[in-house]
Formats: C-alpha cells, sequence, structure tokens
C-alpha cells in the first residue's frame, strides 16, 4: 500500500565498495509524497554513484534511511 501523505525529512548514509575503494554519501532527503524506501534507495544510489562515479556498477555496504528527529 503507498502513503501519499508528505513524509518529512529522512537522514541518510550510503557506503558502496567496489572491492578497491569505497563511497560515503550522507545528508537529509525529503521523499516526495508516495515514495517508497526502495525508490529512495535508488535516488540515493544515483546520487552516490553521481559523486563517486568510480563506484557505479558497486556493492552497497551500507543503507541507513530514517526520519530526521530525535
Amino acid at each position: 500500500m503507498q502513503n501519499d501523505r508528505p513524509q518529512g525529512t529522512h537522514m541518510y548514509v550510503l557506503t558502496l565498495s567496489d572491492g578497491r575503494g569505497e563511497g560515503t554519501v550522507s545528508g537529509t532527503i525529503t521523499p516526495p509524497a508516495g515514495a517508497s524506501r526502495f525508490d529512495t534507495y535508488e535516488h540515493l544510489r544515483r546520487h552516490a554513484t553521481g559523486v563517486h562515479p568510480s563506484l557505479r556498477g558497486s556493492t552497497v555496504v551500507f543503507f541507513s534511511l530514517e526520519p530526521n528527529t530525535l
């Protein structure tokens, strides 16, 4: 079931590795209404490989996506 309500800001960390090196991106994102966790993961993976082009096709070592609240 898809939720079409606003989701608020989330904090993310994504680390990729190709066995020779790794790269991490982190920050906050506000997924659009209706976006799934997988949609957001795919968006962030594209972002990460844009920042670290040598890691295209690499393995995800770590992924965290949590509401940005305390």
